[in-house]
């Protein structure tokens, strides 16, 4: 009910004084429990994401480096490379 279905709210009205007090406070205090739980998770989940990046972000700039290069080679004529440009292996990890 906390996360967003709110429909039971309207059966407040039936409650008694003390019984309506009671509703909306337990109410607001799940609504804050889970709200907190939730950003809570969030949070932990962008840090994570940011770690994995962060671990494999040197790897995905040489990588694109190669790709760049790679296409700019394929645009000089067949004619125009020479084989000393080019090594005779790659090492790829």
């Amino acid at each position: 009910m906390t996360m967003g279905d709110f429909s039971l709210i309207n059966g407040s009205i039936y409650l008694s004084d003390g019984e309506n007090l009671v509703f909306w406070v337990i109410f607001f205090l799940i609504l804050v429990m889970t709200n907190i739980i939730f950003l809570n998770f969030v949070i932990a989940e962008a840090a994570n994401s940011y770690t994995e990046v962060s671990e494999q972000l040197e790897q995905f700039i040489l990588r694109e480096k190669a790709a760049l290069i790679d296409e700019a080679e394929l645009m000089i004529p067949h004619c125009l490379r020479k084989d000393t440009w080019y090594p005779k292996y790659i090492v790829v990890r």
